[in-house]
C-alpha cells in the first residue's frame, strides 16, 4: 500500500519557495540586467541581435537546442556534481532531459508565436500585460506546470508506469501541480514580464536563462511529492 508523504501539497510548494527564494531573487535581478543593458547599451544589443537574429532565421531548431541545452543538459551537469541530487539512471535522465526539454523548447515556441500574433508583437506595457496575464494563468495551469510536474515526477521514479499511474489517481493536480504553480508564480510571474519587454526573437533565450534556474527548482518540488512506499 502506498501513502502520501507527511509534506502536504502546500508545504511542498512552500518549502520550495522558502528554500528557492534567494536564488530566485538573483536570477530575476539579472534577467532584468539583461533586458535594461539591451535598452540602454549599444554594444549589449548588438550582441543580443545577432542571437536574435540567428534565432529569427533557425526558429524550431534554435527554440529545440537552445531550450534542451539550458533547461536539460546544464541542470543535469549540477545534478552530477552533486550526490544528493544525481540522478540513479545518469544517461537515461540525460536523454530524457534533453530530448523533454528540446519538445517543451518547440511547444514554448510556437506559444510565443500565437501569443505575437493575437497580443501584436510590441514589447508595450499593455502587450506585455496581457501576455504574462495568457502565459501564466491559461499556459502555466493547463500546459506548462501540469506536463513539466508529470514529465519530472515520471524520470524520478526510474520511468516506472505503475508509479505514474498511481500518482494520477483522483486528486493528482493537487498533489503534483499545486506544489510547482507556488514557486512557478514566484520565479516566473516576475520572469515572463521581463523576458516579454524583449523584441520577439529575444524572448525565448532570456526565458531559458530563467528557466535553467527553474528546470533545478523543478527537482527539489518533485523530490517532496513523491509518494512513499
Amino acid at each position: 500500500m502506498s501513502e502520501e508523504t507527511l509534506d502536504s501539497p502546500w508545504m511542498a510548494g512552500a518549502k520550495a519557495v522558502r528554500d528557492n527564494a534567494w536564488p530566485s531573487l538573483f536570477i530575476l535581478i539579472a534577467s532584468a540586467s539583461l533586458v535594461v543593458s539591451y535598452y540602454q547599451s549599444d554594444v549589449v544589443r548588438s550582441w543580443l541581435d545577432v542571437l536574435g537574429n540567428y534565432n529569427r532565421n533557425n526558429l524550431w531548431s534554435f527554440a529545440a537546442l537552445c531550450t534542451a541545452f539550458s533547461a536539460g543538459f546544464i541542470p543535469w551537469c549540477f545534478r552530477m556534481a552533486f550526490p544528493s541530487i544525481r540522478p540513479a539512471h545518469p544517461w537515461l535522465d540525460l536523454v530524457h532531459s534533453v530530448l523533454w526539454w528540446a519538445l517543451m523548447g518547440i511547444i514554448v515556441c510556437a506559444f510565443y508565436q500565437l501569443q505575437a500574433e493575437i497580443f501584436g508583437h510590441q514589447a508595450t506595457p499593455s502587450t506585455v500585460f496581457k501576455k504574462v496575464l495568457f502565459d501564466q494563468f491559461f499556459f502555466t495551469v493547463f500546459i506548462g506546470a501540469p506536463f513539466n510536474a508529470i514529465s519530472h515526477y515520471w524520470k524520478d521514479h526510474a520511468w516506472d508506469f505503475s508509479q505514474l499511474k498511481l500518482a494520477m489517481r483522483p486528486g493528482w493536480y493537487r498533489r503534483l501541480i499545486v506544489p510547482n504553480l507556488l514557486p512557478n508564480y514566484l520565479v516566473w510571474f516576475p520572469g515572463a514580464c521581463i523576458f516579454y519587454s524583449m523584441p520577439g526573437s529575444l524572448q525565448l533565450p532570456v526565458a531559458n536563462c530563467i528557466g535553467c534556474f527553474w528546470a533545478l527548482m523543478c527537482v527539489r518540488i518533485a523530490t517532496h511529492s513523491r509518494p512513499r512506499i
